[in-house]
């Protein structure tokens, strides 16, 4: 699945936003949506909690009012909307567990200035101008989101809308100190025909087959320092990542799971499918084509499907590769010394 996708707003309004926009989903259709008159019906403890939710992301100070109730079995979604009319908003109740889950706060692209003091909007609007000088990016949407109980991150943030068919997002993660990134997707006639080409052949040295690339990307981590490419086939299973800056292949993956469930890989990797000597003699060669790295001198690291290749050389990379139950070696990515993908 892809992430950092742009969501239509009509879309939007039916979205249980529990994490990342790409893994939101829609209210089924058996859903009974109450009237507002039953918002007091919830106990005070819970209206309480709900209420402090959304105050944590809009202040205190601003006054709002709960809408409607949806009951959802094992939760409710309660929704509202900010009485100055810069915002609607939405908060997931877990009644087994008697906590708000994730609260939804989805605001008018004109409330910026009125939403963010001015050093945050600075922020946003600057890196939003510097991601790529040939292409402006617009916003025509912006969230603020927290889902606290969320594996994936970030789960505290805002979030900022590409406006148009540009599908963009620029996410400002609150937990990190509000750093920034970026995704834009790009139609393949705005890529560098050699960027295409360079992961076209990747694919083929991986796979043995010509996958050909429908889906290009641009993904941008500003505290962390680095920017790459991202190039997938038509099913979104197979991908590349290409350094933004050097040009030079940081991952690929090519569609190789053939387990069946949690259990089947767990009995299928319980022991190395390669001794560390026959895994080095097979990966060597494509690694070299891959990264223009010799590994010879590494060391190998086995833990389920997972090989690591490193060496105890200062400012050497390693390599991380996986195999599936055939023995093929379906992905490979390169890590910097420091353990981040450059």
């Amino acid at each position: 699945m892809r992430k950092f996708r742009w969501i239509s707003a009509v879309a939007a309004l039916i979205f249980v936003a529990t994490a990342l926009p790409a893994h939101a989903a829609t209210l089924p259709a058996a859903a009974v949506d109450t009237t507002s008159k039953q918002v007091g019906s919830l106990t005070p403890t819970v209206v309480n909690r709900l209420e402090k939710a959304v105050q944590e992301l809009i202040g205190t100070k601003t006054p709002f009012q709960f809408d409607d109730v949806t009951d959802m079995g094992k939760t409710w979604i309660v929704e509202g909307e900010l009485e100055d009319g810069t915002a609607t908003f939405q908060t997931e109740y877990n009644k087994e567990k008697n906590r708000v889950d994730s609260t939804t706060v989805r605001y008018k692209i004109s409330s910026m200035g009125k939403a963010l003091d001015a050093s945050l909007k600075a922020k946003v609007l600057n890196s939003a101008k510097a991601f790529d000088p040939k292409r402006s990016m617009q916003f025509e949407a912006f969230w603020r989101v927290k889902s606290p109980y969320q594996s994936n991150k970030p789960s505290n943030y805002w979030v900022f809308w590409g406006a148009g068919e540009k599908a963009s997002s620029l996410y400002v993660d609150v937990d990190r100190g509000n750093s920034i990134t970026i995704n834009a997707d790009y139609p393949l006639k705005q890529v560098d025909p050699v960027l295409l080409s360079r992961a076209t052949n990747t694919f083929k040295r991986v796979s043995g087959q010509r996958i050909t690339v429908q889906h290009a990307s641009r993904f941008k981590d500003e505290a962390k320092g680095f920017s790459y490419w991202s190039f997938e086939d038509v099913n979104e299973s197979s991908e590349v990542k290409i350094g933004a800056t050097t040009g030079k292949v940081l991952a690929v993956s090519t569609y190789g799971v053939d387990w069946n469930d949690d259990a089947d890989f767990k009995k299928s990797f319980a022991n190395p499918k390669y001794t560390a000597s026959e895994a080095l003699k097979l990966v060597k060669p494509k690694v070299q084509l891959l990264f223009n790295i010799n590994l010879s001198g590494y060391n190998v690291g086995i833990q389920g499907n997972q090989y690591t290749f490193s060496t105890k050389q200062r400012g050497t990379a390693s390599i991380v590769a996986k195999v599936n139950k055939k023995g093929a070696f379906y992905a490979f990515s390169l890590y910097a010394e420091d353990g981040q993908m450059r």
